[in-house]
């Protein structure tokens, strides 16, 4: 099996986790009762966690390491690792927070479904951030959950928008 091919296969892994994921997060956070906004927002700090574990671990790993200079061709794998993900999470934030935050107003969405939606992109950070550790193509299946959750997400919201329209 080629590198493309396993890795559609463990991004669809991925997608099929993640849907699983939100299911059984949607059913344990049905009785949530918080007004949408303050959901949403409450709903983007697992989120923040994770990203912000990522950020003190290359700290940690830049100190240990003594790459000191961020601009040096010359960092150890681990550290340009850190900064991918960092990066890619960064960028998957900026299109998963607006669309859970117009979920929120938009849907007026359960404060469950939001919190649901909410750790579901923070463990599939979390599975991206663990698997680009031990493999390139380890990296699929949290992409994959991530893109899942971004996604739908977007999806829903702009579909609510348009028909408020």
């Amino acid at each position: 099996m080629g590198p493309r091919l396993a890795s559609l296969l463990l991004s669809a892994l991925g997608a099929a986790l993640a849907a699983i994921e939100a299911f059984l997060l949607f059913r344990l956070f049905a009785d949530v009762s918080l007004a949408p906004l303050v959901a949403g927002f409450a709903a983007l700090l697992p989120g923040a966690v994770v990203l912000a574990a990522m950020v003190l671990t290359q700290m940690g790993l830049r100190f240990v390491s003594g790459a000191i200079d961020p601009a040096s061709r010359e960092d150890p794998r681990a550290l340009k690792l850190g900064q991918r993900v960092i990066t890619n999470t960064v960028e998957q934030t900026l299109l998963f927070a607006p669309a859970l935050l117009a979920l929120a107003v938009l849907e007026a969405a359960r404060a469950g479904t939001l919190v649901a939606l909410g750790l579901v992109f923070a463990l599939s950070r979390l599975l991206f951030w663990a698997g680009y550790a031990i493999h390139p193509l380890g990296r699929a299946p949290g992409m994959g959950a991530t893109a899942t959750v971004v996604l739908g997400t977007l999806a829903w919201a702009l579909w609510a928008w348009l028909g408020q329209l």
